[in-house]
């Protein structure tokens, strides 16, 4: 965070959620220029993608930030995408993109990401995973890959409190970002 903030900063204005202008508060790091936004207004340089999940061909790219405001059942009738986002702000999670999509077997709302932590945070990342979604220890699924030296993560995005499917897909994605924000959190401490 004590990074992203040092290069934001110099450019104006740094949008964040609450839950991270809380850290910078615990952290006692500068809060300088910070505001709390939205969405749309903290992920503003936001890159989205439709694709095909069986061949990964790009179906719409550029995606208008309008789209956040579809409902994330648009996933759900269109089975066949996934939703590709990447964004500046997701180097504070440790991650540079995250697919959204419905699990075409289970029909089930997964995300899916690599996660930059060290292979020996595999016990509290699986702690966290197991404390923090709801139901059984099957919602995730974690593999190191030794040759990008990141985290394979998959989770169940309907297994965090909060999560409905009528929200949108800024909300999801939002919900998503705060939940390994709060990982990240973890491991660092």
């Amino acid at each position: 965070m004590k990074n992203y903030l040092e290069n934001t900063q110099k450019e104006g204005k740094v949008v964040l959620f609450e839950e991270e202008l809380n850290y910078v508060r615990k952290e006692e790091l500068s809060e300088e220029s910070l505001v709390v936004g939205n969405t749309a207004d903290r992920f503003s340089d936001l890159y989205m993608e439709l694709a095909n999940k069986e061949t990964d061909e790009v179906v719409k790219e550029n995606i208008e930030d309008t789209f956040l405001k579809e409902s994330v059942q648009y996933l759900e009738k269109n089975m066949e995408f996934y939703l590709y986002v990447e964004s500046k702000a997701f180097e504070i999670i440790g991650v540079d993109s995250m697919s959204l999509e419905v699990d075409s077997v289970f029909g089930t709302y997964e995300i899916l990401c690599g996660l930059k932590a060290q292979k020996k945070t595999e016990k509290d990342i699986r702690a966290f995973m197991e404390e923090h979604l709801v139901g059984d220890a099957t919602n995730y699924h974690l593999m190191f890959n030794g040759n990008d030296g990141v985290w394979d993560v998959n989770f169940s995005l309907e297994k965090i409190n909060g999560f409905h499917k009528e929200m949108e897909i800024g909300e999801a994605l939002k919900l998503s970002y705060l939940f390994l924000f709060a990982l990240k959190e973890r491991l660092a401490s």
